[in-house]
């Protein structure tokens, strides 16, 4: 006696494989991107990186992650994390400050918040300082990935090219 399978069982069969290799997949691709969320550099620590990189350790001073909002008004739901360093002295427009978005696509409204920012800090500086001034004129705010950049100095670029380096 010869049994024979129906068609129907046969399709289930296949839709079942098909479902399977379907949650494998999805299952892979999460893990895959908890471990490169794992591996992101927090921007405090990127921040830290990039001052003792460029030499600024003695010259800048490390704003406590919580005061950061002081300076930049950015939605805490917006950000993973934020790490800022201020040139010392109260005649220093310097300033390093690097943003960790939760999104991407949220940059823009962190980019208005710190066009604010450096705008505000140019006006009070035009007339007591025209150097500094000048410096805040020429800061350099740049996106890459999940990440902002703000870096107010002498030459910018400096710190541009290091910020696109360490997150290679």
């Amino acid at each position: 006696m010869k049994s024979r399978v129906q068609p129907r069982w046969i399709l289930l069969s296949i839709l079942a494989v098909a479902l399977a290799v379907c949650v494998v997949a999805a299952g892979v691709r999460t893990l895959h991107s908890f471990e490169k969320e794992k591996s992101a550099p927090q921007a405090d620590a990127l921040a830290v990186k990039m001052v003792r990189e460029l030499g600024y350790s003695e010259a800048y001073t490390q704003v406590p992650a919580a005061s950061v909002q002081k300076y930049y008004p950015v939605d805490a739901d917006l950000l993973a994390g934020a790490g800022m360093w201020l040139a010392k002295g109260s005649d220093k427009a310097g300033e390093l400050c690097c943003f960790q978005l939760r999104r991407a696509a949220d940059a823009p409204a962190v980019k208005k918040a710190v066009a604010e920012r450096l705008s505000s800090k140019a006006q009070a500086l035009r007339a007591v300082n025209v150097a500094q001034y000048r410096m805040v004129q020429n800061a350099v705010v740049v996106q890459q990935g999940q990440y902002v950049l703000v870096a107010v100095s002498a030459d910018s670029t400096v710190e541009k090219e290091l910020f696109y380096k360490l997150l290679k």
